[in-house]
């Protein structure tokens, strides 16, 4: 399609509107990786209310190869740290490998403990810390992903609209 559309003294691209019909050109899986029209994905999930006791899992399927470069949760209510009763949250590939890939890291930063940990904001965003094992963050399309929250103790309270967010890069 040439350049037909004149610009002062140029010319420019001419505007492509709905019912445009683009000839001679192909876009491939290849082309769109690597192009800035897919360079990453975020997969976002809402659980359900994260119980004073007990697991509270939610599951993601990753639509494209890719690796794990950020993880953030954010729920409606707030949570007091404490070294008795808190949430350690995990993020597990269920099909890498043996199944157990641990992608975030197991320590007390992605818990609300108070040593070492913090409580949660209402209504504000979580980061948490990935697993300093690159090979552990590596996904394959169609991998299945559990995010679990595990209540250690009984919390002070419940942990209501839950939302998880997973940012990948495209391999």
């Amino acid at each position: 399609m040439p350049n037909t559309q004149a610009v002062g003294v140029a010319f420019s691209d001419p505007a492509l509107t709905s019912g445009t019909t683009v000839t001679g050109g192909t876009l491939d899986s290849t082309t769109l990786v690597n192009s800035n029209v897919r360079s990453g994905f975020t997969v976002a999930q809402q659980g359900a209310t994260i119980a004073t006791t007990g697991n509270s899992d939610v599951y993601v399927t990753a639509p494209v190869a890719g690796t794990l470069n950020a993880a953030w949760f954010g729920g409606v209510d707030a949570l007091t740290a404490s070294d008795t009763n808190y949430i350690t949250f995990t993020i597990t590939n269920l099909a890498t490998g043996s199944g157990t890939n641990a992608m975030l890291a197991a320590t007390d930063a992605n818990t609300t403990k108070a040593t070492g940990g913090t409580g949660l904001s209402a209504n504000a965003r979580r980061v948490l810390t990935l697993n300093g094992t690159a090979a552990n963050l590596v996904v394959a399309a169609g991998d299945r992903i559990r995010i679990r929250a595990a209540a250690t103790g009984t919390l002070a309270n419940t942990v209501t609209f839950p939302v998880y967010s997973l940012q990948f890069t495209v391999a």
